[in-house]
């Protein structure tokens, strides 16, 4: 529609192209059965939202070695409660915290709040992870930075 067919071919390709590899480079690694969440209250384990079956950013956390705790809904988003997720038991915790500026003291006590789920696996061995880069939520040609980096969380190189 722009009249850049080509280019737009050429950074499709690129795209795929990159995310391929990423599904290559964790290929045969464990998939640490994984809780996505986009957003909840500040301060409190209130109105959780995270990644359901569905969308780009399930697809994202699937291609970067993890295995989404809610793959088997068909949604893009849950609402579960703090029950629902000690008895999904994820193995690790990643947290997308975007649109609020994020200090480190702010991250700091946002990551103290999942210690009151101390059941959880990912709590226990110390694998909740909060990220603050908006390109995590964003369709478009940075999809294979936020995928690479969800992968590098998932191997504990964050």
């Amino acid at each position: 529609r722009t009249g850049r067919a080509a280019s737009a071919e050429r950074l499709a390709t690129s795209l795929e192209r990159r995310l391929e590899e990423i599904r290559e480079r964790v290929k045969g690694r464990e998939r640490p059965r994984t809780l996505l969440v986009m957003s909840r209250e500040p301060l409190a384990l209130r109105n959780i939202y995270a990644s359901g079956g569905f969308g780009f950013i399930h697809d994202m956390l699937e291609a970067a070695g993890g295995t989404n705790v809610f793959a088997d809904i068909e949604r893009e988003s849950v609402q579960p409660t703090t029950e629902t997720i000690l008895a999904t038991a994820p193995d690790v915790i990643i947290e997308v915290r975007v649109g609020v500026d994020m200090t480190a003291e702010r991250i700091d006590r946002e990551h103290r709040v999942w210690q009151t789920l101390a059941g959880v696996p990912a709590v226990r061995q110390g694998r909740v992870y909060i990220l603050t880069d908006g390109d995590l939520v964003v369709p478009g040609p940075r999809v294979a930075e936020a995928t690479d980096r969800l992968a590098r969380v998932l191997r504990g190189e964050f």
